[in-house]
């Protein structure tokens, strides 16, 4: 399990890492652990050791407090652990310390300016390099506001490679364009270009690339920001296969959309 750290747009953006347990019957370890910050650059996992956490404590990390360089790729981990790291990585590490399940152990992720803060319960597992994204977006604001898609890939090999993303109207199924996003990275689309109207239920497609896809909002003052992530397919099945419901899901929608 990992943590990100996202720097976007003109927004600073902020980590709070809590070493408090979400239950008391999983991970019990109490001992002082080493932070870990890494990056991506292409070819491997840069390793820099941030510091130290005890337990009880809660680290509050900005985009200010790291080197430009680790955020070149939009995202930068922060990784808990009892061990010694030594840089670079070929691929990440696969040893999960804050683990927990029920409920998961999760830090706040955001965004911040002057004037306003945006947050997730934030966590990320590495998701598999064959797989796919598809998803409904409900959360255009209409008024004074520019609207973002934020699209979230972590991979456990270094790797950052484009794919594409295409932009639909689930309504009729009209495609509004297409956009570029990258792995082990934080990108970020500018959707009030696609022109989808309030009737609209605005559908995002990408074959060939997983993702968190977050809606992020910014008020032309500047005093609003909003954040929200839609859930794959499988949360809203409560029985039997989810993940097999889930491919019929999203084959379906491919197919109907055309995109394979």
């Amino acid at each position: 399990m990992f943590f990100p750290l996202m720097k976007v747009l003109d927004l600073d953006g902020f980590l709070e890492l809590s070493y408090l347990p979400a239950n008391n019957w999983e991970n019990r370890v109490k001992t002082e652990l080493n932070i870990y910050l890494l990056w991506p650059d292409g070819k491997s996992w840069n390793v820099q050791l941030f510091g130290k956490i005890r337990y009880g404590e809660v680290l509050r990390v900005t985009t200010a407090d790291v080197d430009v360089k680790v955020l070149k790729s939009g995202v930068c981990l922060f990784y808990p652990t009892t061990e010694v790291l030594v840089g670079p990585l070929d691929s990440l590490p696969s040893k999960e310390l804050w683990s927990s399940r029920i409920p998961e152990w999760r830090a706040t992720t955001g965004f911040f300016n002057t004037d306003a803060q945006t947050s997730y319960q934030s966590e990320i597992f590495p998701l598999p390099p064959k797989a796919n994204l598809l998803t409904f977006h409900p959360f255009i604001q209409y008024g004074e506001v520019d609207n973002y898609l934020l699209v979230l890939n972590i991979s456990r090999d270094p790797s950052i490679k484009e794919s594409t993303i295409e932009f639909l109207n689930s309504v009729d199924l009209k495609k509004m364009g297409k956009a570029q996003v990258k792995t082990n990275s934080a990108t970020c689309i500018a959707l009030d270009r696609f022109g989808y109207l309030p009737t609209d239920l605005p559908l995002f497609i990408s074959p060939s690339m997983a993702g968190i896809p977050f809606g992020l909002g910014v008020s032309h003052n500047k005093k609003m920001l909003s954040m929200e992530h839609t859930h794959p397919p499988a949360s809203f099945v409560l029985f039997g296969n989810r993940i097999g419901m889930q491919s019929k899901v999203k084959k379906a929608w491919f197919q109907k959309a055309g995109i394979i």
